[in-house]
Order: C-alpha cells, then sequence, then structure tokens
C-alpha cells in the first residue's frame, strides 16, 4: 500500500534562476506569444531529456518556477535593445504562465540575491519530498550557487537525482560542483553568453564607462560616534544608529552607480592581512540588528579615512542587482577592475563593467525624485 501512495504525485521540478540563465532574445520581442512558446519549447525540452532518465514514468508531472528580479531583469533588455520597451517583458511573462498550469514566472523582487534566496528554498524543500523524483536546476551564472549546491555531490559518484542545466558556461567554482551531477545544456532556450548592452555602435559587457574621476566627488555619511560606558566601566566606542541617507546615484539607465573612494593603502593592507572582522552593517549601515549579540567586531573608532577605505573593501563583494535601489546597499555595483579587468567568469555581472556615467542622476528614494547632476 505504501508503494501505491509513493507512486502517485510523481513530478519533476525545474528550478530557473532567470537573472543568469536569460530566454534566447528571439522570444523576447514577440511578447505574450514569444512567452508561450519560450514556456512550451522549455516544456518540451525538458519532457525529452527526462524521458532518458531510468526513473521516468508517463505520468510524472513537471513543475516549472523561474525566478527572477523582473523590473531590473526588464530594464536589462531594454538597454541592450532585445526589446523597445520594460512592459514586453512584463507581456512575455504573462505568455509564460499562459503555457502551462504549472509553469509560473515569478517575480522575487529587487532585494539582494532575492531569486537566489527563492531558489535555494525551493531547492531544499522538494529534494526531501518523496514525490519529486529529480529536479532540474538552472543558475549557470551565478557561482554563488557552488557553495549551497556542495553538499548534495556523492563522493565518487554521480547524484542522478540533481541536473544542472547551462546556458552561459559554468563559473570555476560552478563547473567544479557540476561534475557531480548530470548535466544539459537547452541551447534551444536559453542564451550561452550573457547578455550583452549595445552602447551606441559598440557592444560590450555592460554599458561604457568612463574613467572613474568623471563621477562628482562626494563624501559618504560617517555615523556619529558616542562613548557608552558598559557595566564594566569601560569607556567603549559605538555609533549612533541613524537612518542613512536615502540618496543614492544613478546612469541614465538607471544602474546603479559606485561614488569613487580613495582608499588608505595602508589600512587597506591592514584590512585584509589581519582579516579585520569589522561589522558592516554597524560601520557602513548605521545599524546593527544583532547588537551585543553580533559576532563581528563594533569596537573600533574608525576615522572618515578608515570608513571610506572599509566601505572600499566592501565593495569588493559583488551586490546582485546592477539596478539596487536600496541606499544602505555597501556592496559593490560597479566592478572595481573597470575597463581592465579580464577575470573571465568575474564575480560582478556583466552589467557591472564598463558602466556608462556621461550622465549622471541623483535618486531621493524616499521622494523617488530625480535629477541629472551637471559636470562642475
Amino acid at each position: 500500500m505504501a508503494d501505491i501512495f509513493q507512486d502517485c504525485d510523481r513530478f519533476l521540478l525545474v528550478l530557473i534562476d532567470g537573472d543568469s540563465m536569460p530566454f534566447l532574445d528571439e522570444f523576447l520581442p514577440r511578447s505574450i506569444e514569444g512567452g508561450e512558446d519560450a514556456g512550451k519549447h522549455l516544456r518540451s525540452a525538458v519532457l525529452d531529456y527526462y524521458k532518458t532518465n531510468a526513473k521516468f514514468h508517463a505520468d510524472d508531472r513537471i513543475i516549472i518556477r523561474v525566478y527572477a528580479n523582473v523590473r531590473g531583469l526588464g530594464r536589462t533588455y531594454k538597454a541592450a535593445k532585445i526589446i523597445p520597451e520594460e512592459s514586453i517583458f512584463d507581456q512575455f511573462i504573462t505568455g509564460f504562465n499562459k503555457s502551462h498550469p504549472l509553469s509560473d514566472y515569478i517575480d522575487a523582487g529587487a532585494h539582494k540575491e532575492a531569486a537566489d534566496s527563492k531558489m535555494k528554498a525551493n531547492f531544499e524543500l522538494f529534494y526531501r519530498n518523496r514525490h519529486c523524483q529529480h529536479i532540474m536546476f538552472g543558475g549557470s551564472a551565478d557561482s554563488s550557487y557552488a557553495g549551497f549546491l556542495g553538499p548534495y555531490t556523492l563522493p565518487g559518484t554521480i547524484n542522478d537525482r540533481i541536473t544542472m542545466i547551462e546556458g552561459s558556461p559554468f563559473p570555476y567554482d560552478l563547473r567544479k560542483v557540476a561534475q557531480g551531477f548530470q548535466q544539459v545544456s537547452l541551447e534551444t532556450i536559453f542564451r550561452a553568453t550573457k547578455i550583452q548592452v549595445a552602447n551606441g555602435s559598440q557592444v560590450v559587457a555592460g554599458v561604457k564607462r568612463p574613467a572613474a574621476e568623471s563621477l562628482m566627488p562626494s563624501r559618504e555619511r560617517q555615523a556619529p560616534v558616542t562613548s557608552l560606558t558598559s557595566s564594566d566601566g569601560k569607556s567603549r566606542q559605538a555609533a549612533l544608529s541613524l537612518t542613512p541617507s536615502p540618496v543614492i546615484y544613478q546612469n541614465q539607465y538607471g544602474q546603479r552607480l559606485d561614488i569613487p573612494l580613495h582608499p588608505d593603502k595602508d589600512y587597506l593592507k591592514f584590512l585584509y592581512e589581519k582579516n579585520s572582522r569589522l561589522c558592516n552593517n554597524f560601520y557602513l549601515r548605521g545599524h546593527c540588528p544583532y547588537g551585543a549579540n553580533c559576532e563581528w567586531d563594533h569596537s573600533q573608532k574608525l576615522s572618515q579615512a578608515q570608513l571610506d577605505t572599509f566601505r572600499y573593501k566592501a565593495r569588493t563583494s559583488n551586490c546582485r542587482n546592477p539596478f539596487c535601489t536600496d541606499p544602505t546597499c555597501c556592496l559593490g555595483h560597479m566592478c572595481p577592475r573597470g575597463n581592465t579587468c579580464n577575470i573571465a567568469q568575474c564575480k560582478f555581472l556583466p552589467e557591472m563593467h564598463n558602466i556608462d556615467v556621461s550622465h549622471v542622476f541623483q535618486y531621493n528614494t524616499e521622494t523617488k525624485e530625480r535629477k541629472e547632476l551637471k559636470p562642475s
């Protein structure tokens, strides 16, 4: 009897990170019709692949979930001139969702790691579900999945419950992990390269970025420091919790710009060599939600130059959203190597290289006011 129930409601789960696995350009301009075709082609390709699996049953259902930052991806498609208006992408999604009752293209939101977190949570949930026979996982351009998927590899053998879908080539770390799973490339569905954003007559990864000096200089806010006396009578320095400035900077496409910083080279060397455990939330965002329970250091008193240097170091970790509008975000939105970056699988997205700063806008995230800054 138990075997009968176990054979009921069997399904295959397909998880796609839409930000790192974009559909072929040919689907997008066709709006609703293109979305329907993309959904149907994907389902057909998945079925053809799954039929080769020894666990395949003819009545197995296929559940497809695509997660993406819809607004940010729509902007990228428009900037790359794949679609004339962002609304076309919304219609594409409508068509995709119409293609089958068990096919969903879901807006994960614009916050950091929005799609990643949903991909991982769904994977963990369904991997433990005995009715889930197989998971096809598509996030080939995102190296952060390497650490997540690593524990699901099996020593000395292939984990045949998981298939990695490759669109653009796997980054180095993810490629090593993917060797522990089955792999498939659905080249008739997904792009084999990352989206290239057009800039005039030139096509580059991202959009053109002149020298950083063309950005108007700005000092980022330092949280004021106050002296606190603890129960042991010792005086400690702590930053007051302030609401950060709501102002951020963008280019004409709405991409987030990082104001240039001038780090203290000696202090930067110290931060790296001493493996500093300064708390990003406390020093760079103005408030740490963990308070006294935080495992990171809140005790140092930093000068403005040291704060700028610490912020510079924090920016070497990339934000996953090139259109980030979180004014407290302290991660990098522009590859620090800029035009000189020659890393084949740079952790910064293609859109975060060679960014166009010919027009710089100041954007107030509270009032939604956006005004262009004129060079002085």
